[in-house]
C-alpha cells in the first residue's frame, strides 16, 4: 500500500446494505449508494460538484418473501448531476414478482438496462440480491434442517446452490466436509 503522502484521494463511493425483518416475516433490504467528490467536478452546460459534495445519493428498498420473491420495490434518487436522473425510480418497481435466484441478474438487465433505468440504482439491485440471500440464510437453513438433518433430503434444492460458488464452499474441501459431509460424493 502505498504512503498518504504518494496518493490523493479523489473520490468516495460507499454502498450500504441493511436487512430488517418485517412483522409478516419478510425481509426489507435497504441498499443506499452515495458518491463523495474529493476532487471538483467541472461540467459544461452546469455548476461544478464541489471537493464534499455529493455527485450521487441513492436509495433502494427491497421487499423479498422466504420464497425469494420480490414483494415491493422503492427507488430513490436523493442527489444526482441531471434533473431527469431520479426519472426512472418508479421504474424498479418492475422487479416486483421477480425471484432471486438463477437468471436474476439477466431479468434485471432485460428490464431496467440502458436507458430503462439508472446505472447506479441497478448496480444496487444486485447488492440488496445478495444481502438478502445473506440475511435469509439462517432461516433457510433452519427450515431446510427442521424437515431434515441430511441436505440431501432438503426439498428446496436451491438452499444449496452455494456449493462450487466459491473456493471456501468447493466440493471436496474442507468446509464442506466440515459443514455437509452428506454432498461429498461416494457418502451416504
Amino acid at each position: 500500500m502505498s504512503k498518504d503522502s504518494d496518493r490523493e484521494l479523489v473520490h468516495t463511493r460507499q454502498i450500504t446494505c441493511r436487512a430488517f425483518r418485517l412483522k409478516n416475516g419478510f425481509l426489507e433490504i435497504e441498499a443506499t449508494l452515495a458518491d463523495e467528490k474529493d476532487q471538483e467536478v467541472k461540467f459544461r452546460s452546469r455548476p461544478s460538484v464541489p471537493v464534499g459534495e455529493f455527485m450521487h445519493r441513492m436509495s433502494l428498498s427491497l421487499t423479498i418473501d422466504s420464497d425469494y420473491v420480490i414483494q415491493d420495490v422503492k427507488a430513490d434518487t436523493l442527489t444526482a448531476p441531471w434533473a431527469m436522473c431520479g426519472g426512472t425510480d418508479g421504474a424498479y418497481r418492475r422487479l416486483i414478482g421477480l425471484r432471486i435466484g438463477a437468471g436474476f441478474s439477466q431479468q434485471v438487465r432485460e428490464l431496467l438496462g440502458g436507458i430503462q433505468g439508472c446505472t447506479h440504482v441497478t448496480e444496487l439491485v444486485a447488492q440488496a440480491a445478495n444481502t438478502y440471500m445473506q440475511a435469509s440464510w439462517p432461516d433457510r437453513i433452519a427450515r431446510q434442517m427442521a424437515v431434515d438433518q441430511d441436505p440431501r433430503r432438503w426439498p428446496d434444492k436451491s438452499t444449496l446452490t452455494f456449493v462450487n460458488k466459491c473456493h471456501a464452499w468447493r466440493q471436496g474441501g474442507d468446509t464442506l466436509l466440515q459443514e455437509y459431509p452428506e454432498l461429498i460424493p461416494g457418502t451416504k
